[in-house]
């Protein structure tokens, strides 16, 4: 029930009450307007309710916070459009609910929109989100109301939900370099799909002979086969992914946030020196060690999107027990370990980690011997 429909409930029973004590024609005449207007309305609000569409969408599924602090403010589309050549929309109601299954935030909003005859508009929706996270988005329903506000009809309920990522601000976190990224003695046995390199043990492409193309490279088999000089151009090597365990043990969202910083700079530092990177985490929702493998920029905001179906921990030794249960103590060459949690009882041999970094993004960074 609108708040139309009870002041004009109100009006009614007033008129009533004075038709029966004044039975005259004037105040008959008005009951009987009284009693018609509705009709009316309801008329309009049908004819509207089959005039109007609404439709959702996100343009950018992707907001980054100007600051760590500070609030992000994704926003979403209403899109509508009044078909009508003579009813304008004066007043409808959109309910979005809203959450955040990372930090646990969620939240509600009611909007309002007016529409002119035959016009489409975009209402812009934005939505204030306080943390780090993938935030669904959706709108439960959305209503039309007639020019009295005495009636409303639904245009549209239960929309698909738009998820929409919230990243932090980037910052600048030193790596060191021989801890980090010292030659290994293995080969690479990873090679790109798009980019040639000059590795002969592994064959990226075969073309025809150009002038200026070394002798080497010529594909003597082939050359006899097809008739004429064919080259062989070698394969790119992919430099040995760094193993990045994620630690989600955090106090509250603030702490969250910066873990999450963290390993977003360290992973865009990472893509600027062309080094692939392999995420592991615990899922304690579904019991399971997640493992990412990231070698282009697209990839990481998908490891993030997987990344933030978690919650944050309290448990500051969950993810190197679960780790120790799940692979049974596979041994890795190197590895770096993000957290914002205190890691004073952590035994992390049990990671098998030949060369651990422990870096704590509040600021302290030791190794693991």
């Amino acid at each position: 029930m609108t708040i139309g429909t009870v002041i004009y409930l109100f009006i009614l029973i007033v008129a009533v009450f004075v038709s029966i004590i004044c039975l005259e024609y004037g105040t008959v005449a008005l009951l009987g307007a009284l009693i018609l207007v509705p009709l009316f309305m309801l008329f309009f609000v049908i004819l509207l309710k089959r005039s109007t569409t609404a439709e959702v969408d996100c343009r950018n599924p992707l907001a980054e916070k100007d600051s760590l602090e500070g609030e992000a403010t994704p926003t979403i589309l209403l899109n509508l459009e009044n078909k009508s050549r003579f009813l304008p929309v004066q007043k409808g109601v959109a309910w979005i609910t809203y959450e955040n299954h990372f930090s646990g935030e969620r939240g509600r909003k009611k909007v309002r929109f007016s529409v002119d005859v035959g016009k489409k508009r975009s209402r812009r929706i934005p939505i204030p989100i306080q943390h780090c996270g993938n935030v669904s988005v959706k709108v439960n329903r959305v209503k039309v109301y007639d020019y009295m506000d005495l009636f409303a009809l639904t245009i549209g309920r239960d929309y698909d939900p738009q998820d929409v990522l919230i990243m932090p601000p980037l910052t600048e976190i030193y790596l060191g370099e021989n801890r980090l990224f010292r030659e290994t003695n293995e080969d690479s046995d990873r090679f790109s799909l798009y980019k040639k390199g000059d590795d002969p043990s592994e064959i990226f492409d075969i073309r025809d002979y150009k002038e200026g193309d070394r002798f080497q490279q010529i594909h003597w088999k082939l050359t006899r086969k097809v008739g004429h000089l064919m080259v062989k151009e070698g394969s790119l090597p992919l430099a040995r992914a760094v193993n990045i365990f994620i630690d989600l043990c955090a106090e509250n969202g603030d702490q969250a946030d910066r873990l999450i910083q963290g390993v977003y700079s360290i992973s865009m530092d990472l893509f600027s020196r062309h080094i692939p990177q392999k995420f592991i985490w615990y899922d304690k929702e579904n019991g399971l060690i997640q493992e990412a493998l990231v070698e282009q920029e697209e990839e990481l905001y998908w490891m993030f999107e997987e990344l933030f179906k978690c919650q944050i921990s309290q448990d500051p030794n969950e993810l190197v027990e679960a780790y120790f249960e799940w692979e049974g103590g596979r041994g890795m060459e190197m590895g770096l370990y993000l957290t914002v949690a205190d890691h004073q009882e952590t035994n992390f041999d049990v990671l098998e980690v030949a060369d651990l970094t422990i870096m704590d993004l509040g600021g302290r960074e030791d190794e693991a011997e």
